[in-house]
């Protein structure tokens, strides 16, 4: 076992970490759970074996409760020290965030007696593929499991909790047991519980069905008079975060009050992961066999001279639709069925290489101050990846051509001011290193990711609006995810409304700039 990729990882000269070096404990094995703010709230499992901690990030937090069984994704080895570190990681480092001990104590194999032998037994069972040994700690007692899944995402493991006198049969959740540390950046809220008073296994943080088909992965719930027929919610969608279809769905659900304005009456590009945001997708424009509350509209095809049957997306039980079909990211066309020919906003797509996102920032402030100089107002939005989307409202008003001819000016004034860094080249083999502003996303059925949408992406990004008192440096994309926007859209509302809004005059800011 090496702490190479431990101290590859880190610069020991910002992080208050302990640097990497084999250390045996004496006595009995340790164990400790840390729970560590990153990007994405989780917790860090580490047992003592061999001068280590071999180490597994559990997204959700370990549980007393049998029927849970807690993803756990293997991480690098961390040095002995490391089960007595508490601090923050400073931004920019690698897991930058604050860490807590949430338990710690000692643990043995359940195979032996033998101190000596049961180290052999458990390096076995990790080579294996299924430790079986028993916590001593001060909320997590009693027998566990790690058992390493086959078929899955390299790395990944399930942390499950034996039935035992310490188990508990109701739904646990690590962070009502935070017993003083500081929660900076808190998990979703769920049912609180009392370990010594169990009673039920009922998941509330997940999508919930009305019924299910007994021995079939079949699911149906009513959302607004229409019964949807739902499958394979509790698939990860994403193994390493522990996000599975069903919270994909809840995710949209929640936030479909702001979400929909900007997918009713719009033909949708669909762009389908039914095997989670890890795996190939593929997009679908013509859909057929859908059930006969879901809306379609027929639309001739210039490319291929066809009618195609695109799917509109104007209700929650639509929504939910899209999404069992593997919809993660939601991609509407910029135009109504009403006028298709003219836009309701224009879109501007600062789309980098391989930048750092600071740059993009750059970019974004410079575009914005050309737009002022236009008297355009804007919406700005993350990409919810690695760029960035700037909107102007148009109100219908004005023809794609139009939209487009001014995009390309101001991209051509932002590249103007930033010649090194941006580029106006379509291939990207003539802009290696530079920020592509993409003009030409304002066309009849061109799609961006819309807003809220969820990226098919590690970590599960959102495509965020922000303040422009946001779009600063240190901004992150992977700032925004799937577990924190529900809570940023009821704190802030929705930010990018005015986008739908009346309009900018596209003709009189058209002039201003051409006359500079």
């Amino acid at each position: 076992m090496s702490l190479n990729k431990y101290n590859a990882k880190r610069n020991f000269g910002e992080t208050p970490e302990p640097a990497g070096k084999k250390q045996h404990g004496k006595g009995k094995l340790r164990f400790v759970v840390q729970r560590h703010e990153a990007s994405t709230l989780h917790y860090d499992f580490r047992l003592e074996m061999e001068g280590v901690l071999k180490s597994w990030a559990v997204p959700k937090g370990p549980s007393l409760n049998p029927a849970d069984k807690r993803l756990a994704m293997e991480v690098e080895d961390h040095p002995f020290s490391y089960r007595t570190f508490e601090g923050v990681i400073p931004e920019g480092n690698y897991g930058a965030g604050r860490v807590a001990i949430w338990d710690e104590g000692t643990y043995h194999s359940t195979e032996t007696d033998d101190p000596e032998k049961e180290k052999e037994y458990l390096l076995r069972g990790l080579q294996e593929g299924s430790i079986q040994f028993v916590l001593e700690g001060k909320k997590l007692r009693g027998e566990f499991s790690l058992i390493k899944m086959k078929g899955r995402q390299k790395g990944a493991w399930l942390l499950v909790k034996k039935k035992d006198e310490a188990a508990v049969t109701e739904l646990y959740n690590s962070e009502d047991f935070l017993d003083g540390i500081e929660a900076t950046k808190p998990a979703k809220k769920r049912q609180k519980v009392n370990p010594k008073k169990a009673t039920s296994a009922k998941k509330s943080s997940k999508f919930s069905p009305d019924k299910s088909q007994e021995g079939d992965s079949r699911e149906e719930k009513n959302i607004g008079g229409q019964v949807v027929s739902f499958s394979n919610l509790d698939k990860f969608y994403w193994p390493a975060e522990g996000i599975t279809k069903g919270d994909l769905i809840a995710y949209y659900q929640g936030i479909a009050e702001v979400l929909l304005p900007y997918l009713q009456d719009r033909p949708q590009s669909l762009l389908r992961h039914p095997n989670g945001a890890e795996k190939p997708g593929f997009y679908q424009k013509d859909i057929d066999h859908t059930p006969d509350w879901v809306r379609t509209v027929a639309l001739h095809a210039e490319s291929t001279g066809k009618e195609v049957d695109y799917l509109v997306c104007d209700n929650k039980a639509t929504l939910a639709y899209m999404n069992n079909l593997g919809c993660i990211q939601l991609n509407p066309w910029n135009s109504r069925l009403a006028h298709l020919d003219k836009p309701d906003y224009l879109v501007i797509d600062l789309d980098p290489d391989e930048n750092p996102y600071d740059e993009v920032v750059e970019t974004a402030l410079v575009t914005m101050e050309v737009l002022d100089k236009a008297g355009a107002a804007c919406c700005v939005k993350t990409s919810g990846a690695t760029g960035m989307h700037l909107y102007v409202p148009l109100g219908a008003k004005y023809t794609f051509e139009l939209a487009k001819q001014f995009a390309h000016t101001v991209a051509r004034m932002v590249h103007d001011q930033l010649p090194t860094l941006t580029s106006m080249e379509r291939n990207p083999a003539s802009r290696k290193g530079k920020i592509y502003l993409d003009f030409l996303q304002n066309a009849i059925a061109q799609t961006v990711a819309a807003p809220y949408s969820v990226r098919p992406r590690a970590g599960a990004p959102v495509s965020a609006p922000l303040r422009w008192d946001e779009v600063k440096s240190g901004l992150r994309p992977s700032d925004f995810t799937i577990l924190n926007m529900p809570d940023r859209v009821r704190q802030l509302g929705d930010i990018f409304s005015g986008v739908l809004g009346e309009g900018v005059d596209l003709e009189a800011c058209l002039k201003k700039l051409e006359a500079k």
